[in-house]
């Protein structure tokens, strides 16, 4: 699969900020993670277990705890979505193993949901940095 490079996808969609908001809901749910926060234009996503992962660091494997920052940003005709996850993702609980794990993570996460967005016909753009 060809992850974005780099730490934030910037997604143009077609549609307001409800059903953009209710498509990631979906989206994220469906994947095993969970709601953690949702104040303003920020959305948080959870997985994984922070216990597990503050006594095993990155050998925590599929139970290692991630985030996924997500802003919400509603337009005139369109909706972006900015989804972060830093350089830093991993680096404290996991050290250098734990960076990488969250970086393949939300890499591959990323991805899914750039094509999920193409495949349902809301996707205007996208872009990495």
């Amino acid at each position: 699969m060809n992850q974005p490079r780099g730490d934030q996808l910037i997604l143009t969609l077609r549609g307001d900020g409800a059903s953009t908001r209710a498509l990631l809901a979906d989206f994220f749910t469906e994947r095993g993670w969970t709601l953690a926060r949702e104040d303003g234009t920020r959305i948080d996503y959870e997985r994984g277990s922070r216990g597990r992962t503050i006594l095993l660091g990155a050998l925590a494997g599929g139970a290692f705890h991630l985030t996924a920052q997500l802003e919400v940003r509603e337009g005139d005709h369109a909706t972006d979505v900015v989804y972060r996850w830093g350089p830093g993702a991993g680096l404290v609980l996991g050290g250098t193993m734990g960076r990488q794990r969250a970086m393949r993570v939300h890499g591959e996460t990323a991805q899914a949901l750039r094509e999920r967005t193409e495949r349902d016909g809301l996707l205007e753009r996208s872009r990495t940095s």
